[in-house]
């Protein structure tokens, strides 16, 4: 088969689990014989071309570079979603490259201009679903101050109140019936266009041929926000194992002042990731707590908050920075901790990073999220607090200082993890069946 997978973001500037998942997966097909091509966006750079082709390793990867789109209320709102420009390019692609199919696994950045371009020339066409970007312009269903999101209501009002958040705080707290009424009445072109949303991905999503979702939650939350589901299909992430034959089993931590506890931080500095809530632990821990903490990211994913983070850590001697590391290194990474934090503060769906420390045998320590939590079981491989409580956080990290015989009955008790070479059966399997079709 011939197979064009798509995402928003790829290596090496972006390494987080989309990413990964996407890299392992063209792996994986390309290891059984198949053709296999990625279509990736990006941060804009000036001085490339429009679209340009490239190489990670041995995968060939195109990388689509459109100019960044102007402000939301001067047009850019719809151009978040849907570049017409775009979908020429596209075509222009899929002719050259004549895949059998489309496959992809996040359109920000490429927008549903990629779906309208495979859907024109008749092109089998599937999703996997990463986070609800299809649903919510952030992607997450998440309001600043850390409550859950319903998704868009009648008229998209509380989508300008969380976005208007963002960007001006303060304005999060204006009552909800004058958004609603702003969105009614306010005669801009960016309020009209962010109305529009909602109908133009119920649109897109209707003209995929089948819908992959790693939860049963994420299959929920869909349909509650009254998206048409008959096309989708459980399918959660498998891993590449590779590496995890290699490391030693699993020990204890001997807790005995051999050696300071290891905590570790793994993913994107972005605020819904919740690296400053650990950070806020720690503190509240004082600097004599006996423990070290690793983070491991990149400060590019968000500068602004990253550099809120160094000012946050600079009075705590328990924090190193530890840059980033090859995907392939995972295993060898989660062998040096003692415990991983995944403090995230938006209903989290499957993320690898939780799904690759169970397989390696790591106890978890991770906020109460739906999409997360679910993945883990509690008092047995991991142990849970509220979203955003640094000090129930606090007070777990200081359980597992003082009683590492509490935390040695977490390890090595975390099942046997799904690979990706049986995702790659299942991928296999409903390509063939729609090309059959």
């Amino acid at each position: 088969m011939r197979i064009l997978l798509a995402l928003h973001q790829f290596f090496p500037e972006f390494r987080a689990g989309t990413e990964t998942l996407a890299r392992r997966t063209a792996e994986e097909l390309q290891r059984r014989g198949h053709q296999v091509w990625l279509l990736t966006g990006g941060v804009h750079e000036p001085e490339q071309p429009l679209l340009r082709r490239t190489f990670v390793e041995s995968l060939e990867v195109w990388r689509c570079n459109p100019s960044p789109p102007p402000s939301p209320l001067a047009g850019g709102m719809a151009l978040s979603y849907y570049r017409p420009e775009l979908e020429g390019c596209f075509q222009a692609l899929l002719e050259e490259l004549q895949p059998d199919l489309v496959h992809v696994f996040h359109l920000r950045r490429l927008t549903i201009s990629l779906v309208a371009a495979a859907s024109a020339r008749g092109l089998p066409l599937v999703a996997s679903l990463t986070d609800y970007w299809m649903a919510c312009p952030t992607g997450q269903l998440q309001y600043p101050e850390v409550r859950p999101c319903p998704g868009p209501l009648p008229g998209s009002g509380n989508c300008l109140q969380h976005l208007a958040g963002r960007v001006v705080p303060p304005l999060r707290w204006l009552p909800l019936p004058l958004w609603q009424l702003l969105m009614a009445w306010a005669p801009l072109r960016g309020l009209r266009e962010l109305r529009q949303r909602p109908a133009a991905m119920a649109e897109a999503l209707a003209r995929l041929d089948r819908v992959l979702v790693p939860t049963s939650l994420m299959y929920r939350s869909f349909k509650q926000l009254g998206f048409a589901t008959d096309r989708f299909a459980l399918c959660p992430y498998g891993l590449d194992l590779r590496g995890l034959e290699k490391q030693p089993a699993r020990q204890p931590w001997p807790g005995d002042q051999q050696r300071p506890l290891r905590v570790g931080f793994i993913g994107s500095f972005t605020p819904a990731k919740g690296v400053h809530v650990l950070l806020e632990a720690v503190a509240a821990l004082g600097p004599d707590w006996p423990a070290q903490v690793l983070i491991y990211g990149q400060a590019s994913d968000h500068p602004v908050y990253a550099a809120g983070l160094q000012q946050q850590a600079r009075k705590l001697p328990q924090v190193r920075w530890a840059g980033v590391f090859d995907s392939g290194e995972v295993f060898a990474v989660l062998a040096e901790l003692d415990l991983l934090v995944v403090p995230s503060l938006w209903r989290e769906n499957a993320p690898l990073i939780v799904l690759q420390a169970l397989a390696s045998g790591l106890p978890l320590l991770l906020s109460d999220v739906e999409g997360m939590a679910d993945q883990v079981q509690l008092n047995v491989n991991a142990w849970s607090f509220s979203p955003g409580d640094s000090r129930a956080l606090a007070a777990l990290l200081q359980r597992a200082s003082r009683r590492p015989a509490a935390l040695a009955d977490l390890i090595n008790r975390g099942g046997q993890p799904r690979s990706i070479a049986d995702y790659g059966d299942q991928l296999e399997h409903l390509y063939g069946q729609l090309l059959e079709d």
